[in-house]
């Protein structure tokens, strides 16, 4: 291994590619945004858009005002839930290109890791769906290319802005929470620590606590809703090496090496300057090992990885058949990934999906395991919530006209009440309720339980707590989750008064 970083070559030129590669992942992200329809948590993210706030149970505040931003720029449309994502994925691929290039790699490394991030599976899954994943990334690793140009540079105000993007990140998901605190772990082992006695670096913290105290103070005005829902939330534990084969797969089984390859460059750089870096991603694997966290939680950390293994690569490899071996092996992750993109990205028509998903027997990953269908519930979750929706508004609008205005419209989760709500105006139908998440929040706006349409909720319940009980329909959609197309029911004279009851409804998991 050479000891000295070659000379840099052609500074921005670099970027030229990746900028190429960027607007590519954008183009095939916004092309294929409006297939298959809106999956559950998207109308959620929709609903929680409309009612703007500094939190909610389940998620920071930023990812719902952008939604209101898109909803009300852009419109209605997937499209224009899911252009924010898209741009995010984009933005990654230059962030990575400019962290490679900020680590002393040169065309070869910037090339290379802007290509692994533009395949990363994960990457193009996350850029295709508006989901509390979708900013992870380039926040992530603008943060870690601040923490470079910091130790480079020995510029400490930059502490100052390292401490906006971590705030900022901060707003938009809690996880990055998990690595600062490995961050702590890597700087309190390696030659880092000495930033924790800079007056800026403190000044950097105080502006990300500036930044999420808002968002801090509604949860403990609210006795911290987020902390009793992941008591209540069960994840499925993997063993040791099912998770890291999870990890893999997420990233593309070939550009996992790459992650590896990242870890050893941060731990034997010259002069050790990004050891921290290391153990900082060491430190995190494990704690989000040991806390059974899902396995795309721990993704947004792995762009950063492809950048320093993309540099590793180029100085490890520097002869001629050694970097014909590097292009080769990234080519070969580039085929394995356009073998995977249809259960990413959509860019099959579902029916052609579904046949090509059940012959090629790709592996279905932990966050699949409840499979209820011939397609994984990635996309199973995007059908049949208009079809629920028309058949409310059928048996809705055909009520007594004395009856409808004290109708309440019942959704058992928030999916459910999301589809009522996004759906339901155009058809006629008022707001839904639920005690799902933060749709608790928003009450039982008015109605006592004299007349409830139920969506997801058990009949034997219903016969239990209600003087009579109608179906009102049982649509069943292709391709939809089967477990979550359960019949609608209307029930009359609720024995319990929801307006009073309310909070005795609260539903957190």
């Amino acid at each position: 291994m050479p000891s000295t970083p070659p000379p840099a070559e052609d500074g921005p030129l670099n970027l030229i590619f990746p900028a190429l590669l960027a607007a590519l992942v954008f183009a095939l992200l916004v092309c294929f945004a409006g297939r298959y329809g809106f999956h559950s948590d998207e109308l959620y993210f929709l609903a929680c858009a409309e009612h703007p706030t500094w939190g909610y149970v389940d998620l920071p505040p930023l990812l719902p005002w952008l939604t209101w931003i898109a909803m009300h720029t852009l419109g209605a449309s997937l499209t224009a839930a899911r252009f924010y994502p898209a741009l995010a994925a984009a933005a990654t691929v230059l962030l990575v290109a400019r962290l490679a290039s900020e680590l002393g790699g040169r065309r070869r490394a910037v090339t290379t890791a802007s290509v692994l991030t533009a395949i990363a599976p994960v990457a193009l899954a996350f850029g295709h769906i508006l989901s509390t994943n979708a900013l992870d990334m380039p926040l992530w690793t603008a943060a870690v290319l601040l923490l470079v140009r910091i130790e480079k540079t020995s510029n400490p105000r930059l502490w100052l802005a390292f401490g906006a993007v971590a705030g900022v990140a901060l707003m938009h998901k809690y996880s990055l929470a998990f690595y600062l605190a490995a961050l702590v772990l890597g700087t309190l082992l390696t030659e880092w620590r000495r930033w924790l006695l800079n007056g800026w670096f403190w000044g950097g913290v105080a502006i990300a606590f500036a930044i999420t105290l808002p968002n801090i103070l509604w949860q403990a005005n609210r006795h911290f809703p987020f902390i009793e829902l992941q008591h209540n939330h069960h994840n499925v534990i993997l063993p040791a090496l099912q998770f890291v084969y999870a990890q893999a797969l997420l990233v593309n089984l070939l550009s996992s090496a790459f992650v590896i390859a990242g870890a050893v460059f941060f731990l034997t750089t010259p002069m050790k300057r990004f050891r921290a870096l290391g153990w900082t991603f060491i430190a995190y694997m494990l704690l989000m090992y040991a806390l059974h966290a899902k396995d795309y939680l721990v993704t947004p950390v792995y762009p950063v990885m492809f950048a320093a293994g993309a540099v590793a690569a180029e100085r490890w490899f520097a002869g001629t058949w050694s970097r014909r071996f590097v292009a080769a092996y990234v080519i070969a992750a580039c085929a394995l990934s356009a073998l995977m993109l249809p259960t990413y990205v959509p860019v099959l028509p579902i029916d052609a999906f579904a046949r090509y998903y059940q012959r090629t027997g790709l592996h279905r990953t932990e966050a699949e395991e409840n499979q209820h269908s011939a397609v994984p519930d990635y996309y199973s979750d995007n059908f049949g919530w208009k079809e629920r929706a028309e058949a409310v508004a059928r048996y809705y609008n055909a009520l007594p006209a004395e009856e409808r205005p004290k109708t309440a419209i019942y959704g058992g989760f928030y999916g459910q009440a999301g589809a009522i709500d996004h759906y339901g105006p155009a058809l006629g139908l008022p707001k839904a309720i639920c005690s799902h998440h933060s749709y608790w929040y928003w009450g039982s706006r008015g109605y006592t339980g004299e007349s409830v349409i139920t969506l997801d909720v058990n009949l034997d319940y219903l016969q239990h707590h209600c003087a009579s009980v109608t179906l009102v329909a049982d649509p069943k959609v292709q391709w939809a989750r089967p477990d979550w197309q359960k019949p609608i029911y209307h029930c009359r004279k609720y024995d319990r008064d929801l307006s009073r009851e309310w909070n005795s409804y609260r539903h957190f998991d």
